[in-house]
């Protein structure tokens, strides 16, 4: 009788402290959500974003002239896009020049439901003899949303 007494003792700490782990981790979640703005992906990258309630601000850390396209990244697998091709025909709103900024407001790349985001950004490449484009450099990072 005591043995199964100690046993449900145990269970029940076990489970008491499942439980507190879980509140934990909640609050951690909502902490997290409610802190200021989070800059992705790393302070100091050729672009950054950081994330405020209601945008996102893009910044261009380097000496050349960024374009870019977001998009919510659980519809990636879902669509079809490519980068434009010519710096001439790329969308101003989608341009950031060196050592500028672009803010975005939120609604306007994703729903309130939406968990994370994809930047992807690029830069022209000197163009070759011969190219009737110019190469470009394209890289991308995942942003978790607040």
């Amino acid at each position: 009788m005591k043995t199964i007494t100690s046993s449900l003792l145990v269970l029940l700490s076990l489970m008491v402290l499942l439980g507190l782990l879980l509140a934990g981790c909640s609050s951690i979640r909502s902490a997290r959500r409610s802190v200021g703005p989070t800059v992705f992906p790393a302070e100091g990258a050729a672009v950054t974003a950081t994330v405020g309630r209601d945008k996102l601000t893009l910044s261009n850390n380097s000496s050349d002239t960024i374009y870019f396209r977001i998009f919510p990244t659980e519809i990636l697998p879902v669509i079809e896009w490519a980068p434009c091709i010519a710096p001439e025909v790329c969308p101003a709103e989608e341009t950031i020049d060196p050592g500028s900024e672009s803010q975005i407001p939120l609604r306007n790349i994703v729903e309130d439901s939406a968990e994370s985001i994809t930047v992807f950004y690029w830069r022209f490449l000197d163009k070759r003899p011969g190219a009737s484009v110019p190469p470009m450099a394209l890289e991308e990072f995942l942003i978790e949303l607040p």
